[in-house]
């Protein structure tokens, strides 16, 4: 029986921006806790200057094994460092309305954003993009790899005060596989196949197996890319349904992790108090200094502005792409951006237009990459770029890239002939319905330039400009749109088995048979060029059948107060542990 971090080939597939080799990490001692920040610290030169977040020399080295399980860190563990003021309501000004806190039901940034901060998981992304053990007691392997014995840790509660369970895993785990293609993988190599007791066999109240059918070298992704945890009668509920949020007292949303959600006010607030006794196991060690935090929306980037300067918002998670040379050059601000995700232009593939490939090769050869871009500012915040799996990474293919970034209105309107031909659309009459958003204003300027382009091809289209609250709730009609503007993060963007957007349960719903063949292949791949040859056979698959459309890759940014200190980020998914406020 071997330990997790003898399985070298356990996270191959964490192709992420912003990883680097960290020699400490090979370490199977318990994690001294960090030094605490002081307040002299809160400003360094880098937050002020402005920097192409490319990430590219961090990216020489894949991600490391993750250690052993160690003893966590108690919150009360770092009260003795020093420079710490405890105490005082850190308010996090979030960027987009939230229509739904249920982070398996929809993949929209801010339901993720705000779920961080309420729920734990098993493995999770570090400060250095490894990944770590996080709920795991222990963990055995049998020789042959079929069979994987897993210990939840004691310490592991709820926020009511009832222990997390090796059932409440289990039902969490059958509810996030079915969304992701992570999940989906790992189940499909169990001995059933399936979301069943034989596949993941509950022991006792803190232990369970999985049993393989074939080895699983990736099997940390399967725990790591959404893995929240619910409490075994709330995980009941359908993946593809909205857990119910009446009262919205918090009282659905409990989990383990940093903070309890005490109460939200829908298109307001969320107010949060720290989880008593709540211990933080990655290796680094987390605290919660703070009294709580209040969470805000404030779509508006002047009021953001405003508020920020005034001191009457302590962080925000987005600011405006107009505003980031400003705020970078404020010694009053700190800034970060984060490591670069990809704009999306989601096409439904369940439906005419969408079902047919020469009106989505229409819309492709259409792309002018760098005008659609430029919508998200100074140069140092995107690049164009034909990786559907970032630029300056691993995952770095230039598969298919002759599609991309055509900027050709005459091979457009040669596609949409032959669309019209093969479907009978109706030039003068039926209309391409696209959904768009005011509270990206990225979102809302793509939108702008597509809808004028995709009129020069010749279609007649309908824009619905919302807010993201509501644009969300419609894509989940599959017959409600045609095209729909997003983004996604870098995380589940890096590689074939990561990328949401290349799951055919994943809005869009394209199921293309080659890249499923290809993902699976995936996971079995040992080496680097084994991983290289299958992303670029997946690339020229996207771009083939023209999955979805990306213009590029760009960062967005967090920025705060200097009076906000410690503030850190695990894999671009924020939980204010660690952070306190000298003021």
């Amino acid at each position: 029986m071997k330990y997790f971090k003898l399985l070298p080939f356990v996270l191959v597939f964490a192709l992420v921006l912003g990883c680097s080799s960290d020699d400490s990490a090979s370490s199977s001692s318990a994690p001294k806790a960090p030094e605490a920040p002081k307040a002299s610290d809160a400003k360094t030169k880098e937050q002020v200057q402005p920097v192409k977040p490319t990430g590219v020399a961090s990216l020489a080295k894949t991600p490391t094994a993750p250690k052993a399980p160690t003893a966590g860190s108690v919150v009360k563990a770092k009260e003795a460092a020093g420079g710490v003021k405890k105490g005082g309501t850190l308010v996090w000004a979030l960027e987009a309305p939230v229509k739904a806190i249920d982070p398996v039901w929809t993949t929209a940034t801010v339901t993720w954003r705000s779920s961080q901060m309420v729920y734990d998981s098993l493995q999770r992304l570090d400060t250095s993009y490894q990944y770590q053990n996080n709920g795991f007691k222990s963990w055995e392997m049998q020789p042959d790899g079929l069979k994987w014995t897993f210990t939840l840790r004691d310490n592991m509660k709820f926020h009511d005060g009832s222990k997390v369970t090796a059932t409440d895993v289990q039902k969490s785990a059958f509810r996030w596989a079915d969304r992701i293609t992570a999940g989906i993988q790992m189940f499909k190599r169990t001995t059933e196949g399936n979301f069943s007791d034989a596949s993941f066999s509950v022991v006792d109240a803190s232990t369970f197996t999985l049993n393989l059918k074939e080895p699983y070298p990736v099997l940390s992704m399967g725990f790591s890319e959404a893995p929240f945890i619910m409490k075994a009668s709330v995980a009941g509920t359908d993946a593809n349904a909205r857990v119910s949020q009446d009262g919205h007292d918090g009282s659905t949303y409990i989990s383990s992790g940093p903070y309890v959600l005490k109460k939200w006010v829908p298109g307001y607030r969320f107010e949060y108090e720290p989880h008593q006794g709540w211990t933080g196991q990655v290796p680094e060690g987390e605290s919660v200094w703070v009294d709580g935090v209040n969470i805000v929306e404030v779509p508006d980037k002047t009021t953001l502005l405003a508020g920020l300067k005034t001191g009457k918002i302590d962080y925000a998670t987005s600011g405006s792409a107009e505003q980031y040379l400003d705020l970078s050059a404020d010694p009053n601000m700190g800034i970060k951006t984060s490591a670069p995700g990809t704009p999306i232009l989601l096409l439904n593939h369940t439906k005419s237009p969408g079902k047919y490939l020469n009106w989505r090769k229409s819309l492709q050869a259409a792309q002018d990459a760098k005008k659609l871009m430029s919508v998200h500012g100074p140069e140092q915040l995107w690049q164009v770029c034909p990786a559907i799996f970032l630029c300056g990474t691993p995952g770095e293919s230039a598969a298919g890239k002759d599609m991309y970034n055509q900027a050709d209105l005459a091979k457009a309107q040669e596609y949409r002939d032959a669309f019209v031909a093969e479907s009978g659309w109706d030039l003068a009459n039926d209309v391409v319905e696209m959904v768009s958003n005011t509270s990206y204003q990225t979102h809302r300027d793509r939108s702008l330039i597509n809808i004028a382009r995709f009129r020069e091809i010749g279609y007649k289209v309908n824009m619905t400009m919302t807010d993201w609250a509501t644009a969300v709730t419609i894509r989940q009609n599959k017959d409600a749109w045609d095209i729909f503007h997003t983004g996604c993060c870098s995380i589940p963007s890096n590689n074939p088995v990561m990328n949401w957007y290349l799951s055919p349960k994943t809005y869009g719903w394209h199921t293309n048979q080659t890249i499923i063949d290809l993902q699976a292949q995936y996971t079995r791949e040992l080496t680097d060029e084994g991983r290289k040859k299958v992303i670029d056979q997946v690339q020229q698959s996207y771009y083939d059948q023209v999955s979805h459309i990306s213009p590029g890759q760009n960062s967005g940014y967090h920025v705060w107060r200097s009076s906000t200190v410690g503030v850190h980020d695990y894999a671009d998914s924020t939980r204010m542990t660690n952070t306190w406020l000298n003021k």
